[in-house]
């Protein structure tokens, strides 16, 4: 190694990520994003030890003696279309923050999310790293990190030296993403490896309640992208799924291979994986058979195999993206269900009332069904306040670990047989801790629903009995073709090229 690598680089950081679903009526707004936004040195302390990219960035560097220099990071969630002064801020600051410190840094690595949409712009990530480019130059490395659902094209390749995704759905391994990132760019500038990126779309739109990578088929691609990682001259392979509510030009999968100095290689790899993935497409899409259930199917289903199983039932409702719907929650009480667990309804008026009316009171109350656009409507229920109080706490499960959790004002209700949960924050379960958290544990119950989409099953595979997926009529349903797309470019499956006798799953 040279001196520079002994003594150590200087690498500028940033992260601005969303997940935008631009079918939803509104805004997400800057107020939304400041919740979640750090600045200079607050950026690192806030990231170090926690399963995220700028932790696994921490976690490299901190051990190579390479110095970060952190400009900010912002997230406003899975939500509405992000306003466009939300771009003109946080990659304003970008820009700022790098102009003082590209004479000091030797590269700059970016933790984004992939599938953001803006007012006026289709991929305003790319675009920010264009703009940090503008800043820097070309020659300084710029490396990038993606979750698994982005929507990416080729044009991401002009601005990146190097891209990474995620290679789990549930997330648990953003960390090591970062981590794998933060090494090639340390490897790069000690002239070890020579990377050239290819990206390759297979044309195919991936709902994301398939991109499960612990079952197939999403499992089998990425076994063949842990099979390409482990041939010589591969440094990283990812493959992207794509966010299937977002109406955007770079809609869908992509497979992305980074090599050391191998162009043809690189193109090899995503070729394989593109193929692999159109033999796939049904199968990644639901058309292939009847894998999911509708709602009053499914509750009665979860209802009788909850009555023989030695351990809970779940139940998952994995088009709600606004944590509020209430189609399942309607139908538990209508069918009469027992020890079940509704974690994590999103409804702040109602979390309010019942602190407002204080532990071992009775409340009458209309939850859920907020946002007024796909929800399914109030639901009335009567019910005993369990606990009430302030929802905050320290993640301890295997996504959140060390991440600070906020749900606000936060209420439990006894409803008939259904201990239901009202959060005044938008948030899913994706672990244990929304229940363990506050006094109880999953074992407790016969059934227990969960409004994530694959994030759950890092937890509930090994804890339950048995998963049953509802495609209830929420914001984000496995059908797409209940949806109107403008935007999505010719060839993309199963949106603007179908199989003529597939046109809607069909459950």
């Amino acid at each position: 190694m040279g001196g520079k690598a002994m003594s150590g680089y200087k690498l500028g950081v940033a992260g601005f990520s969303h997940e935008t679903i631009t079918f939803w009526p509104g805004l997400t707004t800057l107020k939304d994003f400041e919740r979640n936004a750090y600045h200079g040195e607050r950026v690192l302390e806030k990231a170090r030890g926690t399963n995220s990219c700028i932790g696994g960035f921490i976690e490299v560097c901190e051990r190579e003696n390479v110095e970060l220099l952190p400009v900010c990071v912002a997230s406003g969630g899975a939500t509405e279309t992000v306003a466009d002064d939300v771009y003109d801020f946080y990659v304003g600051a970008m820009r700022l923050g790098f102009d003082e410190i590209k004479d000091e840094i030797d590269g700059v690595l970016m933790s984004l999310h992939g599938a953001m949409a803006t007012e006026s712009r289709q991929d305003p990530e790319t675009d920010a790293v264009r703009e940090v480019r503008e800043i820097i130059g070309y020659d300084m490395p710029l490396m990038v990190t993606f979750d698994l659902h982005a929507n990416k094209d080729e044009a991401i390749l002009r601005e990146a030296t190097a891209v990474f995704g995620f290679q789990s759905s549930p997330h648990v391994d953003m960390m090591d993403t970062g981590i794998r990132a933060a090494n090639t760019m340390i490897r790069t500038l000690r002239g070890e490896v020579n990377p050239v990126v290819a990206l390759k779309k297979p044309g195919i739109v991936v709902p994301s309640v398939f991109s499960a990578t612990t079952v197939s088929p999403a499992k089998d691609i990425i076994d063949r992208v842990h099979w390409w990682e482990g041939k010589p001259g591969v440094v990283d392979v990812s493959a992207l799924f794509g966010f299937a509510w977002s109406d955007v030009s770079p809609l869908g999968m992509s497979m992305v291979a980074v090599t050391d100095g191998d162009p043809q290689l690189a193109q090899e790899i995503v070729d394989d994986l593109c193929e692999l993935a159109w033999g796939k497409r049904k199968e990644l899409t639901g058309r292939s058979k009847a894998a999911l259930h509708g709602v009053d199917e499914g509750v009665r289903l979860a209802i009788e195999k909850a009555g023989k199983a030695s351990k809970p039932i779940v139940i998952l409702d994995h088009a709600d993206r606004s944590n509020d719907t209430t189609y399942i929650l309607r139908e538990l009480l209508n069918q009469g269900a027992r020890k079940t667990a509704f974690p994590m309804l999103y409804d702040p008026d109602s979390a309010l009332k019942i602190m407002e009316a204080g532990v071992g009171e009775t409340v009458e109350l209309e939850v859920g069904a907020t946002t007024g656009w796909r929800d399914g409507g109030k639901v009335k229920v009567k019910g005993k306040v369990l606990w009430a109080g302030e929802g905050k706490y320290t993640g301890t499960g295997p996504m959140s670990i060390n991440q600070e959790v906020d749900l606000g004002p936060t209420g439990i209700l006894q409803v008939d047989g259904v201990w239901l949960q009202v959060m005044s924050r938008q948030s899913s379960l994706i672990d244990d801790d929304p229940i363990k958290q506050f006094g109880y544990r999953p074992e407790d119950f016969d059934i227990i629903v969960s409004k994530s989409k694959t994030h759950f099953r890092a937890v509930y595979e090994g804890l339950s009995e048995e998963i049953i997926i509802i495609d209830a009529p929420g914001q984000c349903p496995a059908d797409l073709g209940v949806l109107k797309y403008v935007n999505v470019k010719e060839g993309v499956y199963p949106i603007t090229l179908k199989d003529c006798s597939e046109t809607r799953i069909n459950y």
